[in-house]
């Protein structure tokens, strides 16, 4: 059986760089930026664009509301995302089938070719941050991920 520790993190004395939030911020902005290099080197997509495409990539179609439960992403910069994927030719919107207040989002052949060419350099990437971590470890990080996620959803709940 496992014991919770409290951790006082209002004692100004702890450090800042200690701070989970801080240390999640850091790494995301560094992997952020190394993605935005990798994607601006094989692709010229945007991290924002990208995530979308790869999303399309997996399904025949999806509408903007599944992409924003899916990723998060907050619904007026995924609406300018899709836009500059559409003008881009890489994206098309059709009315939706089940509801024609909704948009089909699809892939054309041109968005396929060019996730297929980013692909290769952004799952190298992917495998090379995940293999420095043992199974056990990738594992655990999961699981510790999911469980923050539940519980920032549950403070959020409870604000």
């Amino acid at each position: 059986m496992s014991q919770t520790v409290k951790i006082d993190v209002a004692d100004s004395m702890y450090p800042l760089q200690q701070l989970m939030t801080y240390k999640f911020a850091r790494l995301n902005a560094k992997m952020t930026a190394q993605a935005a290099r990798i994607l601006k080197e094989t692709s010229d997509l945007s991290l924002s664009q990208w995530r979308i495409v790869s999303f399309l990539n997996q399904r025949q179609s999806a509408t903007m509301a599944e992409f924003v439960r899916f990723s998060g992403f907050d619904k007026g910069q995924m609406s300018r995302t899709v836009k500059e994927l559409v003008r881009a030719g890489l994206v098309i919107g059709e009315i939706g089938t089940k509801d024609q207040r909704t948009q089909e989002l699809r892939l054309t052949d041109l968005g396929r070719a060019t996730f297929e060419k980013a692909r290769p350099s952004m799952r190298g990437r992917q495998a090379s941050l995940l293999n420095c971590l043992s199974e056990a470890e990738r594992k655990t990080l999961y699981a510790v991920l999911d469980k923050l996620e539940q519980r920032v959803d549950q403070l959020e709940e409870e604000a």
